[in-house]
């Protein structure tokens, strides 16, 4: 073959792969385009981890509602509970990537891995946040068995002799949890965990005077710092709650500064085209800056938290580099 015709066919074929790459190109965008035009084409299922008539289950139908008028499709709340959020995950995890099932995901989603749990998906990868919705803020509060005073007289009796102090939480590896380890590694003391099985049952020996501080939702705290049941030891938040401006943060306080609320975002399955997942994230957001849904939540003792797509998603990544620290330090491991 002449060198020159050779020269020539390669110049074919590389104007030839050429040509077949912008097709392709032009398929895969045409395609996800197509699916955003489309979207939804039916019923959205929205797939919420906890059982009906709790907080999280409220808002997430608040979200429901105003979520299909925006899309134009019901949006259908399935309540899947169990093993403290996995079961509804890794279920949501292998469904199709098409935006028609989504699932309400923790902020504590990505810190299984760093607990050690094993899960049947990746948590890392498998689930994307298509937008954050609300958070919890929490107060540290004492009871009438605490030492007389602020939080400067907590340290000072927590530090007098270890363990001296109980921290009662929700459970292990809750967020709870983790707040009162970040605590104590910062202020250099060591509490005694005391985990129950729920809000209630921490509540009920708070009040009864058997454990001496907790980390508690601050809506829980209130009407029983209202009537002088509990005191509050500072809000865990950088700055104080718009649920409760009167109350002084731990940072105020003496304390260090570190927000320890816990949030929910909707997710979706990974692949799951990027335009829907702006489309969905869009809609999300602008549902949270309306006003019924604003007073919807703050009756729940939740904060809107309204993010775009990639803030979202770095939120969530923001979680591992947060909580690391405490939960290798002290060895917590969850109970899903």
């Amino acid at each position: 073959m002449p060198a020159n015709f050779r020269l020539l066919h390669r110049a074919a074929l590389i104007a030839l792969a050429g040509c077949f790459a912008c097709a392709a190109l032009h398929l895969c965008s045409s395609g996800g385009l197509a699916q955003a035009q489309d979207y939804p084409a039916r019923a959205i299922r929205l797939v919420v981890p906890f059982p009906p008539g709790g907080g999280t289950d409220g808002a997430a139908r608040a979200l429901s509602q105003r979520l299909a008028e925006a899309l134009g499709q019901p949006v259908v709340v399935e309540n899947r509970p169990g093993g403290g959020g996995l079961v509804a995950w890794s279920e949501v995890s292998r469904a199709a990537p098409d935006g028609h099932t989504l699932v309400l995901i923790a902020n504590n989603l990505r810190l299984y891995p760093v607990m050690q749990i094993a899960t049947s998906f990746d948590p890392d990868r498998d689930l994307v946040p298509v937008a954050t919705l609300a958070s919890v803020p929490m107060a540290l509060v004492a009871s009438r068995k605490a030492p007389p005073g602020g939080f400067r007289e907590l340290v000072q009796d927590a530090k007098s002799t270890a363990g001296k102090v109980n921290s009662g939480t929700v459970g292990n590896g809750s967020p709870h949890h983790l707040a009162s380890a970040r605590l104590a590694g910062e202020i250099g003391a060591t509490f005694t965990h005391i985990p129950y099985k729920g809000t209630a049952p921490l509540v009920t020996d708070l009040l009864g005077d058997q454990i001496e501080i907790a980390f508690v939702p601050l809506s829980v705290a209130l009407p029983h710092l209202r009537n002088a049941k509990l005191r509050s030891l500072g809000v865990a938040l950088p700055q104080r709650s718009r649920l409760a401006p009167d109350l002084a943060t731990l940072a105020e306080n003496g304390g260090p500064s570190f927000d320890a609320s816990y949030w929910f975002a909707v997710a979706a399955p990974r692949a799951t085209a990027d335009a829907v997942m702006r489309r969905l994230n869009s809609e999300i957001v602008k549902i949270l800056d309306f006003a019924p849904m604003k007073e919807s939540l703050a009756r729940q003792g939740f904060e809107p938290m309204p993010a775009s797509l990639e803030k979202s998603a770095k939120h969530l990544a923001d979680e591992v580099t947060k909580w690391s620290g405490p939960i290798k330090a002290f060895g917590i491991r969850a109970d899903p």
